[in-house]
C-alpha cells in the first residue's frame, strides 16, 4: 500500500498502531518540504511514539543525501524538545537515558527490529 500525499498521512499512521507489520517511513519526494515534514513527523510522534523511521534516502546524488538526512535530524530535534516539554511540564520528566533510547530506536534501532523479525 502506498500512501505519500498529506492527506493519507493519519490514515496510514493509524493503520500502523493497529498492525505491527507496517512500519512508517520518511516522507514521499513531492510532500519533503520543510513545514510538511515537520507536521508528518509531530504527526507520527504524537501517535505512534518513537516506533517510526522519520527520514529514508530516496537521494540521487551524494549532496541530497547530506541535506536531507541534515534537515530530518532538525525536524525529530525540535519536535521530540516540544514532545519532552510537555511531559516535563505534565510532571514527567525524562532522563537522559529516555532520549538517547527514543533518538535510537527513530534512527537506528526501528529498522533493524522490523527487518529481523
Amino acid at each position: 500500500m502506498k500512501r505519500s500525499s498529506r492527506e493519507n498521512q493519519h490514515d496510514i499512521i493509524v493503520a500502523a498502531r493497529k498492525f505491527n507489520n507496517l512500519m512508517i517511513f520518511g516522507c514521499w519526494w513531492f510532500v519533503n518540504t520543510d513545514t510538511l515534514v515537520e507536521e508528518i513527523t509531530r504527526m507520527r510522534l504524537e501517535l505512534l511514539g518513537p516506533t517510526f523511521i522519520p527520514q529514508h534516502s530516496d537521494a540521487r546524488v551524494l549532496e541530497q543525501l547530506v541535506y536531507k538526512w541534515d534537515r530530518a535530524r532538525a525536524v525529530v530535534k525540535r519536535a521530540l524538545v516540544d514532545k519532552y516539554t510537555v511531559l516535563a511540564n505534565d510532571g514527567w520528566e525524562p532522563s537522559l537515558t529516555h532520549i538517547q533510547r527514543d533518538v535510537d530506536k527513530l534512527f537506528n534501532r526501528n529498522f533493524w527490529d522490523f527487518v529481523n523479525r
